[in-house]
């Protein structure tokens, strides 16, 4: 059983800070070393200095970027730049941005969610994360006892219910608003109206829940709850989106290879006639030719081609209707897998792949001789990601990135302990 709350949010007081764009920051995974830079500079209450410290040579245990995450969160709210609200709420999020010449919304609300392990089928995983150490999310966690950064996460609500509650909170004026540095818009509003959050409370109840951005998060969530004995910890912060919304976007994240054999590479053609509609483009229209028959693009020396799964293809990949119908599955089995090689401890270990978001990327690599193809992705289908995690079954690593990514520093959650 899924479990929502209201929580009492702490957010940025603006008639102390001002513009709420120079305070707030991306989440810390997407923040470059440039990036850090910059956010640290824009104002001295950014809310980098939380997330994403600096860091210094003459760091040691007792003062580090985790210590001076604790010292400038107390500080901020001893000063009033930061502010917690007296009563328990939910924060309606929307997200206002170009795509393909017209405007789209994504809205959501954030709030906070019991934390149930994988395998009570609550809280589902979508796809595979490569090993990273959460050391560095426990850390901040210990140190300053909050949900600093939201997790991501889709739940099911196609007949609009909750959707309905959120259009009266939204016909109020918005609690915040911010412009982005990548020009989209952030506009929160507050739901304080108890009857209205039981309404909510009580429809996601039977409700299973898709991680879609911030697994490490959750994970590291889940161990923090293993180690504490507060109620506080058995919450975590995430900001939930109906998966049924026309405008939620996902990107795909292109794979580029290298280290394969000569053997391989002059077999490759060949071997993929056997599973694949093999059809000529080139790389000014690849993008637009695989969109238009839904097709994986591939790229090496020059050439240009899409590859679309003969029907019969698709009947060699394991698992569920969803998973099968999957793009990224169809790369990673049929493709990298059973023509190339390139199994899973290969893309553990990353001796052959390279990811990157940037098709324009992804063909300059191969193009200067650094890797030697290329394979490009189309959009990802939202619901999908909610029908492969509620098969029990998780996509492969780097499958997808949520654009935009949610804002930092709207509102965070402080544990009691």
């Amino acid at each position: 059983m899924a479990e929502v709350a209201p929580f009492k949010g702490i957010r940025y007081d603006q008639t102390v800070v001002g513009d709420l764009s120079k305070v707030v920051s991306p989440p810390y995974d997407v923040i470059s070393p440039e990036d850090r830079v910059y956010y640290h500079k824009l104002h001295p209450a950014n809310f980098v200095r939380l997330v994403l410290g600096e860091e210094f040579e003459t760091d040691n245990k007792t003062n580090n970027r985790f210590t001076r995450a604790r010292a400038y969160l107390d500080d901020w709210l001893a000063q009033g730049i930061l502010k917690q609200d007296p009563v328990p709420a939910i924060y309606v999020y929307q997200q206002i941005f170009e795509q393909g010449g017209r405007e789209h919304k994504v809205r959501g609300f954030t709030c906070a969610v019991r934390l149930h392990d994988y395998s009570e089928r609550v809280i589902l995983p979508h796809e595979n994360t490569l090993a990273k150490p959460k050391s560095q999310l426990i850390e901040l966690m210990r140190a300053t006892h909050a949900n600093l950064d939201s997790i991501y996460a889709l739940y099911a609500d196609e007949a609009g219910l909750v959707d309905r509650i959120l259009d009266r909170v939204m016909a109020n004026e918005p609690a915040a608003q911010v412009i982005d540095k990548n020009g989209v818009r952030h506009i929160q509003w507050i739901l304080a109206d108890a009857n209205e959050i039981a309404k909510i409370v009580e429809f996601l109840k039977p409700s299973q829940i898709a991680i879609a951005d911030g697994h490490h998060r959750y994970e590291t969530s889940l161990a923090y709850r293993n180690e504490c004995s507060s109620d506080d910890a058995k919450y975590t912060l995430m900001t939930l989106v109906n998966v049924y919304q026309k405008d939620m976007t996902i990107f795909p994240t292109h794979r580029v290879i290298k280290g394969l054999s000569t053997e391989t590479l002059k077999r490759l053609d060949h071997d993929l006639e056997e599973l694949f509609e093999i059809s000529e483009s080139s790389a000014k229209t690849l993008l637009e030719d695989m969109a238009r028959i839904e097709a994986i693009g591939m790229y090496r020396d020059g050439r240009a081609v899409t590859l679309k799964p003969k029907p019969e293809s698709r009947t060699l990949i394991s698992g569920s209707t969803a998973s099968r119908e999957l793009e990224l599955n169809v790369l990673h089995k049929l493709i990298l897998d059973r023509v190339l090689g390139i199994d899973e401890d290969k893309l553990k270990n990353q001796t052959h792949i390279f990811y990157t978001r940037d098709p324009e990327e992804a063909l300059q690599l191969v193009d200067s001789g650094k890797s030697q193809v290329a394979f490009l992705l189309n959009n990802i289908a939202v619901k999908s990601v909610l029908d492969i995690a509620a098969a029990g079954e998780r996509m492969p690593q780097k499958a997808t990135y949520f654009y935009p990514k949610l804002i930092s520093g709207f509102v965070l959650r402080k544990m009691v302990m």
